[in-house]
């Protein structure tokens, strides 16, 4: 079976983002509405930048699933998939809190704070857009536009 879950891993790394993801909510009863089409993987890391690596042992460069804002959920719109060094370093914190730390830190440590505070900024930009491209008519589809362009922007850490 280990085997099998390795091979599953290696051949759809989404879907077995997904199916952790699944498990995590439910053992904390967080808010889960995923589905297979919610989660992208990029080529790199939105937050870092960095190549991921898929089909291997567990690493700081592995996909792992970012809740942008933790308290929605894992629901659509509000998940990327990032490095697990970034994802580790976020951890459950908001914009407010990785300013802070930024501030805080020194070196290497305070880069990284300042690039997940980028990143963080820039998901909750393209979820305010979003919310203006469901509206009716020509704007919508303005909006709509700018989302699309956005997304593909930010997916490729930009």
């Amino acid at each position: 079976m280990a085997a099998y879950q390795r091979r599953r891993r290696r051949s759809e790394p989404a879907l077995a983002l997904l199916e952790r993801a699944r498990r995590r909510a439910k053992r904390a009863g967080i808010r889960f509405r995923l589905d297979r089409s919610d989660i992208v993987l990029p080529p790199t890391c939105p937050a870092f930048g960095t190549p991921l690596v898929v089909g291997q042992p567990r690493s700081g460069a592995s996909p792992s699933l970012d809740r942008v804002e933790p308290k929605r959920g894992y629901v659509p719109g509000n998940v990327r998939v990032v490095c697990d060094a970034a994802n580790r370093l976020k951890s459950d914190l908001t914009l407010d809190q990785l300013q802070a730390r930024a501030r805080g830190a020194k070196g290497e440590q305070r880069d990284a704070y300042l690039k997940l505070s980028r990143y963080v900024e820039r998901e909750l930009l393209l979820q305010e857009v979003r919310i203006k491209a469901r509206r009716d008519g020509r704007e919508g589809e303005v909006w709509a536009e700018l989302a699309s362009a956005l997304e593909r922007l930010f997916s490729r850490g930009r």
